[in-house]
């Protein structure tokens, strides 16, 4: 809020659409260039998130997962690339840019541009992870034998291996070391070149429902994006 009370987030939702028409590192820096203040929703289905610029850089990024704040740039950089980077891989994602005050504030803006690069850089590298790991949803599961005379282990790779426990899916190793999720892939493809784990391929989805005990599974709710009339 500035001085004299009105919201520096005020007006109504300018661009919305779809990635097939925009895509996602094309409109990040559309919003770049033209300085552009206000709330990015990113419909992606689980990687959904908002993102929320002024003056055309970063100063908020927030998905279900990763809702906590962030006081500094370079780790709002590594959570804006991972959010972009989840919402890329969606096949049929679509975006609203709108008006929507962040419900908290990096001090440290993040410039969408370098982000951009960023996200580039980490879609090359996913080219080649998907040769041995084709979908997040897919598990690692520890082999009997090691494919190799040793091998280092370090307290990183020690998270990792203490995690993997045969029904974790890799997106959900990722969460559980706390770690990026192209970060967590090269480490599997890595233990699955020592022959130290395979990957297991996702399970078909069930048509029957399983039962929850009564208890519905909790996430966070993101800020649902609004439409305000002209």
């Amino acid at each position: 809020m500035d001085d004299g009370g009105e919201s520096r987030f005020g007006g109504i939702a300018v661009l919305q659409g779809t990635f097939d028409t925009l895509a996602l590192s094309e409109l990040l820096g559309l919003i770049a260039q033209s300085r552009k203040t206000g709330a990015l929703w990113l419909d992606a289905g689980p990687a959904s998130a908002v993102l929320y610029v002024v003056d055309g850089r970063c100063c908020a990024a927030i998905s279900s997962e990763t809702p906590d704040a962030i006081e500094h740039g370079p780790a709002l950089l590594v959570r804006l690339v991972d959010v972009l980077f989840a919402a890329t891989r969606v096949d049929d994602g679509s975006f609203r840019l709108g008006a929507e005050e962040p419900p908290w504030s990096c001090a440290e803006t993040v410039d969408l541009e370098l982000a951009n690069d960023e996200l580039e850089r980490l879609l090359e590298e996913w080219r080649g992870i998907q040769a041995v790991i084709p979908s997040l949803e897919c598990r690692a599961r520890l082999t009997e034998e090691l494919g190799v005379e040793e091998l280092v282990v370090d307290r990183e790779r020690w998270r990792l291996l203490a995690a993997i426990d045969g029904r974790s899916s890799v997106r959900e190793l990722a969460r559980k070391t706390n770690r990026p999720v192209v970060e967590v892939c090269h480490a599997v493809v890595a233990l699955h070149e020592a022959h130290a784990c395979q990957i297991v391929q996702p399970a078909e989805p069930s048509l029957v429902p399983r039962s929850t005990g009564g208890k519905a599974a909790r996430a966070v709710p993101l800020p649902r994006s609004r439409t305000v009339p002209a």
